[in-house]
């Protein structure tokens, strides 16, 4: 499995979620599968949102430093969030890995202050659990199934490739 084996699988979920809000939970430090995303996105007419503190630190510097091209319109501000519909939007997020105060778990937990997920959305977890975290990621898992959402995540296909 390769990055560009990832990149087709996501291109996959991205094309199916026609009518739904995506999610994409990855490690803020992987600013190439951020790149991908944000690809796919714009391959989509969709907009972006990078939530959790990490994960808008590292796309502000990446971007800044010219590792991470993302066109200016297509960037939506975290407080704005409800201004773009749902099927136009991708929010890229922190929380691969179930920590408890993480954007996805957060969500996962109804305590996000920006965004309530529902049947209307498709989380992608981009990232395998690193030993010892599969306890809380599959906490996560579980939480986002009862709401309704599509989960993916690396049992289920090539979303993550180390």
């Amino acid at each position: 499995m390769s990055e560009r084996s990832v990149g087709k699988a996501l291109e996959r979920y991205f094309v199916e979620a026609v009518g739904r809000r995506i999610i994409v939970a990855t490690f803020a430090s992987n600013v190439h599968r951020i790149q991908q995303i944000v690809d796919h996105a714009a391959a989509c007419n969709r907009k972006v949102c990078f939530l959790g503190r990490s994960m808008e630190n590292i796309a502000t510097i990446a971007s800044e430093l010219g590792e991470l091209i993302v066109p200016k319109d297509m960037i939506v501000d975290p407080e704005r969030i409800d201004s773009v519909p749902k099927d136009q939007l991708v929010v890229i997020t922190t929380g691969s890995q179930g920590e408890p105060m993480s954007g996805l778990a957060r969500m996962a937990n109804d305590e996000h202050s920006r965004i309530r997920l529902g049947d209307q959305d498709t989380v992608i977890l981009s990232a395998t659990p690193i030993p010892g975290n599969e306890r809380m990621v599959s906490r996560v898992i579980n939480n986002l199934f009862r709401k309704g959402v599509i989960v993916i995540y690396e049992a289920l296909a090539e979303v993550h490739v180390s």
